[in-house]
């Protein structure tokens, strides 16, 4: 089993302990943008698992804890699921003084693939999230399984439970009859539009004060372009100057 554990607090990584594959690298967060107005309690990483992938028999685990920061954390790139059995179990904790963007490229799915993955959140009220995550259906010919869990705890209070079961195309409503799918989870959402046309369709809906959004395209380019626009918003109330994949804020 890979194990990463992280623990942030004030800006600063006061834990790290990793074992396997798995890795975070922290980039400065005031790399290729002006230094004024920068907080000094802003963090800024990217995850990346060696080799690229989960193949049959790999087992990660990964724990964060994020307090009084505001901080970024993405994976490095698309992950890949290989052909066999794999599993991804994620634990986030965000204290009422942080800002977390937790943000995963889409999950590339090869043909029988199973692949489980299970995220827990812990969120105080006052906490505030922008959470990404999804999946890539086209490589894998239709042919492989998911089981990717979400739970959202307020106060110790669990608020959201979803769920994305994936077994064949046919066994989809039309909801999901598109090759990229993703899942936005907000907490202090800005307002933004929601869009329904034959190249991308958002749909939204409010539980407990958290907003998510389901994202649905078959170009990924465009999906990525929509959810871009939805961060910067976030991005831009939180205050936060840090940098993203796609160049500076």
């Amino acid at each position: 089993m890979s194990v990463l554990r992280i623990r942030l607090q004030d800006g600063i990584v006061r834990e790290h302990y990793q074992r396997g594959m798995q890795r975070m690298m922290e980039v400065p967060v005031t790399y290729g943008t002006n230094q004024l107005g920068v907080s000094g309690k802003e963090f800024f990483a990217y995850l990346s698992t060696l080799g690229g992938g989960l193949v049959g028999g790999d087992s990660y685990e990964q724990s964060f804890v994020v307090q009084n920061t505001k901080a970024s954390i993405n994976s490095q790139s698309s992950q890949k699921i290989y052909k066999g059995s794999s599993r991804l179990d994620t634990k986030i904790t965000v204290d009422k003084d942080s800002t977390l963007v937790y943000h995963n490229d889409a999950n590339i799915f090869y043909k029988n693939s199973d692949f489980i993955s299970k995220s827990v959140l812990f969120l105080d009220s006052q906490s505030k999230l922008f959470y990404l995550d999804g999946g890539f259906l086209g490589y894998a010919e239709a042919d492989f399984s998911a089981n990717m869990s979400f739970r959202l705890y307020l106060d110790y209070k669990l608020s959201i439970n979803d769920v994305f079961f994936y077994k064949s195309r046919e066994n989809l409503n039309l909801f999901f009859r598109h090759d990229y799918f993703y899942t936005v989870v907000m907490r202090g959402a800005p307002e933004f539009e929601t869009i329904y046309n034959d190249n991308l369709k958002s749909y939204v809906s409010t539980i407990d004060g958290t907003t998510v959004v389901r994202v649905l395209a078959d170009d990924n380019d465009i999906a990525m372009k929509y959810i871009e626009s939805i961060k910067n918003k976030f991005l831009q109330q939180e205050d936060m100057k840090i940098i993203s994949k796609n160049g500076d804020f």
